[in-house]
């Protein structure tokens, strides 16, 4: 059972113009390695499908964090300029994202640019925090660059928080500004002790209903007025002045993109406009982590029901990547025109719903109530904003906009109260009923574990030599199994009489 916890930490960075040029450079080299291993993969692909249609049964490729074979002095002589921990960790994070895909937790690695990876991945060789006492005495980490022998310079930036030393950092620029990012371990509070969701459910069932009911929050998303509301009567939602200044941002966003399609592309007053453009998209965002962040802190250790930290969050169960998908195109069968689906009114929807942050504050609450040893659950949402929380009638009438007014029992409340409500007590019924189950996590770990198979051990039907990683093992297995499927539909294929017969 460990006692230490991770956390992590994101500072604005402030470089001087030649370390922008430093740490540009790199990002750019650990984006050519990254997109370089995923042309590789894709030409391996193609090879196992030739291999495995000419009937071939024992077909392997290449599964390695290999970047040699992209340097060259004559093609690529930039790549010897960078150190070599940069492109190796270039060869890691498709490593990772490869795996990622072989357990089912994310697609295929595919091509990156410039808008979606402009970062760099440094590993602890490049860096180092070094003490800097000021002529008052007081002592301050800076954070250096480059190897010991050959140190790059000083990175400065704005710790507004206490943090730890990482294993590694993360450097990204977005628009103009510059970011520090890193996960550091820490000591667990005391009396912390790590449980899953069925042990915090078995102790939440050993309480009274009233102390049951008083330490659980039904969490409520919605879209109309409040992003989210609890049932205890809180709500939480953007500013006004944050709403007025999205306003602004999107309509200097819409006439930036005006301005830089009439620009040549490489000048430098497109690159101005560029960066311009993405500073509006920049606050958009920084808008949305903030909200996220401040309204699931405030959810997880404000007092709940006027008593205390919630001991238990209930949300709605929302398939969201459904929710903002486009609608289907649709033709008349008889016509053959096609017909209106809505797809403008849906968008705004889509977008309303993407700005809410649901899907981030639900992760936030997740991982926030399990430092403070909350039970997180998830219920289903069906006919939740019409069932009364009082008597359990579901109705359509019952709800007027954001007014819910019981048929059976004329119970009054707001709306999206209600539903709070019903959402907590639907997760209380879970807990008495004993449904709660602990949820197993998928993992990536691919450098620190490595399976223990002797030589000749088949896993999954496949011969394992011990030499070869667990993603290697899995790789092969894949392409057996596809193998298998392509022999099973050859033997099933009618076969056709050849002439004369």
């Amino acid at each position: 059972m460990s006692s230490s916890l991770q956390s992590g930490v994101r500072f604005q960075a402030l470089p001087v113009p030649e370390m922008q040029r430093v740490i540009s450079q790199w990002i750019g080299c650990q984006r050519v390695v990254y997109n370089g291993k995923v042309s590789e993969e894709k030409v391996f692909a193609s090879q196992r499908r030739l291999l495995l249609a000419a009937g071939e049964i024992d077909v392997k490729t290449p599964l390695d964090r290999c970047y040699s074979q992209f340097k060259d002095d004559e093609l690529t002589p930039w790549l010897s300029e960078v150190p070599s921990q940069i492109l190796r960790t270039g060869a890691d994070r498709w490593m990772d994202a490869k795996q990622r895909q072989l357990k089912k937790l994310g697609l295929a690695p595919r091509i990156r640019n410039r808008n979606n990876f402009n970062s760099v991945l440094i590993s602890s060789e490049l860096f180092r925090f070094i003490d800097d006492v000021d002529a008052d005495g007081v002592v301050t980490k800076r954070l250096q660059l480059g190897t010991e022998k050959n140190p790059v310079g000083f990175l400065d930036f704005n710790a507004h928080r206490d943090y730890g030393l990482p294993k590694q950092i993360t450097v990204r620029r977005t628009g103009r500004h510059w970011w520090l990012s890193f996960s550091y371990e820490h000591a667990a509070p005391e009396g912390f002790v790590r449980r899953d969701d069925a042990e915090l459910a078995y102790e939440l069932n050993a309480l009274d209903d009233v102390d049951l009911q008083a330490a659980t929050v039904g969490i409520d998303r919605n879209v109309k007025d409040n992003c989210v509301s609890t049932s205890d009567g809180r709500f939480f939602a953007l500013s006004p002045i944050q709403r007025e200044r999205l306003k602004r941002k999107e309509l200097g966003a819409k006439r930036l993109q005006k301005r830089m399609a009439r620009q040549v592309k490489g000048s430098k007053n497109r690159a101005k406009t560029r960066n311009r453009l993405a500073a509006k998209h920049e606050y958009r965002s920084n808008v949305a982590r903030d909200f996220s962040h401040q309204t699931s802190h405030s959810l997880v250790t404000d007092q709940a029901n006027d008593a205390r930290a919630p001991l238990m969050l209930v949300l709605e169960s929302l398939k969201i990547a459904n929710m903002v998908r486009r609608p289907k195109a649709k033709q008349d069968p008889a016509t053959g025109k096609w017909l209106k689906n809505r797809a403008a009114q849906k968008a705004g929807q889509n977008k309303t719903i993407l700005q809410s942050c649901w899907g981030s504050i639900a992760t936030q609450i997740q991982y926030k109530g399990h430092r403070t040893s909350a039970l997180v659950l998830s219920v289903p949402a069906a006919y939740s904003s019409q069932e009364c929380s009082q008597c359990g009638h579901i109705h359509p009438d019952n709800r007027h906009e954001q007014r819910f007014v019981c048929q059976r029992c004329g119970y009054v409340a707001h709306a999206d109260t209600n539903a709070g409500k019903v959402i907590a007590a639907r997760g209380v019924k879970a807990v008495r009923d004993q449904t709660v189950v602990a949820r197993s996590v998928k993992r990536t770990a691919y450098k620190k574990r490595k399976p223990k198979i002797d030589s000749g051990q088949e896993l999954s039907g496949v011969p394992v030599d011990a030499r070869i990683s667990h993603g290697e093992a899995q790789a092969i297995s894949m392409q057996q199994q596809t193998k298998q499927e392509y022999l099973i539909a050859k033997s099933d294929a009618p076969t056709t009489a050849p002439k004369g017969v």
